[in-house]
C-alpha cells in the first residue's frame, strides 16, 4: 500500500513512477457506490432503498507520449501501473461487498442495512473457508430493485441453484429474505411489474446470446 497515495475526499489522481507511486486508491470506485441502477422509494412511508457497491479505483497519470494529439502535458494512464494486492488474492477491503440500504427520508436514519448474497465466492477462499462468516455480499452487479406494498425484489448473480442468477423477495421492513427463484441467466438492470387479467407479473432482461432476452414471471393465482 505503501506504492499508493491514499488521502481525504477530492484526493486527486497522481502520476505513475516506476518502482514509486502507483497512482491514487479511491473509494468507492470511479462507477460510485450506488452506480447508475438507481434506487426505490416508498413516498407513502418515505423510505428509499438503495443499492451500493464496495469496490475501489487506481486513478492514475502518465506524461503524454510524443505526438500524440492536443496540448494536455498529463493523460489518464490506463495502460500503466500496477493494482493494490492482498495476501492469497484477498479483498482489500472488508464486507460487505455490496448490500442494499434503507433509509428513512424523514430521519435520515439508516433503517436496516443487509448484504446482498453470501459471498460464496469469497467465503470459500481458502484462507476463510474455515471460518463462520455472515453474509459477506458482492453476488450483486448492476441490478435495481423493484418495491411493492410489501416486498423489495432484486436479482443476484450468484447463490442459486448451482451458484447461479436468481431473484430475491425480502421484506421491505426489515430486508429479510423470504423467497427466491432461479434464474435462466444473469439479470441485467432492473425487474418491473405488471397487472394482466387479474394476475401479476414480474419482467425483467437477462442475458442472451446473440442479444438478451426479456422474461416474465408469473406470481401464484
Amino acid at each position: 500500500m505503501s506504492h499508493f497515495r491514499i488521502g481525504p475526499l477530492y484526493t486527486p489522481p497522481s502520476l505513475v513512477v516506476e518502482g514509486g507511486n502507483q497512482g491514487t486508491l479511491a473509494r468507492p470506485n470511479a462507477s460510485g457506490a450506488a452506480t447508475w441502477v438507481g434506487a426505490a422509494v416508498d413516498p407513502e412511508t418515505g423510505m428509499l432503498y438503495v443499492p451500493s457497491n464496495n469496490l475501489y479505483s487506481v486513478f492514475r497519470l502518465r506524461e503524454a507520449y510524443p505526438g500524440e494529439p492536443g496540448n494536455l502535458r498529463y493523460r489518464e494512464a490506463r495502460d500503466a501501473g500496477t493494482p493494490p494486492r492482498m495476501p492469497q488474492g484477498l479483498p482489500l477491503f472488508k464486507p460487505p461487498y455490496t448490500r442494499m440500504t434503507a433509509i428513512d427520508m424523514n430521519t435520515g436514519e439508516h433503517a436496516w442495512m443487509q448484504p446482498l448474497g453470501n459471498g460464496d465466492r469469497l467465503r470459500n477462499h481458502p484462507a476463510l473457508r474455515h471460518l463462520d462468516l455472515p453474509p459477506l455480499g458482492g453476488d450483486s452487479e448492476d441490478h435495481g430493485p423493484l418495491l411493492t406494498p410489501t416486498l423489495l425484489i432484486s436479482a443476484l448473480s450468484a447463490g442459486g441453484t448451482d451458484d447461479g442468477p436468481q431473484l430475491v423477495a425480502r421484506d421491505k421492513a426489515t430486508g429479510e429474505v423470504l423467497a427466491t427463484i432461479d434464474l435462466p441467466r444473469g439479470a441485467l438492470g432492473s425487474p418491473m411489474t405488471y397487472l394482466l387479467d387479474g394476475r401479476q407479473y414480474i419482467a425483467l432482461t437477462i442475458g442472451g446470446s446473440p442479444v438478451p432476452e426479456l422474461i416474465a414471471l408469473a406470481l401464484p393465482e
